[in-house]
């Protein structure tokens, strides 16, 4: 039985958001301060489900493999992030996406650049990937499936 009342006028609305991000691509970027809810939003908006505890279970870095002048940027921005107590000791995807660009770094060398064996307190993965041709695509999905809360 659907809800009725407010419920059911909540539920009506969380239905015709959820179509709204289902029927048009969009860029979203969702930012706030720890604690502040946006995983909570995101879990609302997607499934209408809310959660009390919401802790992350995997961190995803992606980095433009092609672009090799941003790497060291990109590097710095994830040692500062992973210095974040509340993200001691979960698990970290690297994704070097454009791989079907030309002087597109590999996984070795993604790795190297970065520094990621000097993350030795979690679990490190790294992918070389193309959201553009969908090359390994696959396998993050496997690694996300992997990681996610069961």
């Amino acid at each position: 039985m659907p809800p009725t009342g407010f419920l059911g006028w909540l539920s009506g609305m969380l239905d015709w958001l959820r179509s709204l991000f289902f029927k048009r691509e969009m860029e979203l970027s969702l930012v706030g301060l720890n604690k502040g809810g946006k995983s909570t939003l995101v879990n609302v908006l997607t499934t209408g489900q809310y959660t009390e505890d919401t802790i992350p279970t995997a961190i995803v870095f992606v980095v433009d493999s092609a672009d090799v002048d941003s790497v060291p940027a990109a590097a710095r921005e994830l040692h500062a992030l992973l210095e974040k107590p509340s993200l001691k000791g979960i698990p970290l995807l690297v994704l070097g996406n454009k791989n079907d660009l030309k002087g597109a770094l590999g996984v070795t060398e993604l790795s190297n650049a970065m520094n990621l064996k000097s993350l030795a307190d979690r679990e490190v993965a790294v992918y070389s990937i193309s959201c553009k041709s969908h090359n390994n695509i696959d396998v993050t999905l496997q690694w996300l499936t992997k990681h996610a809360r069961a």
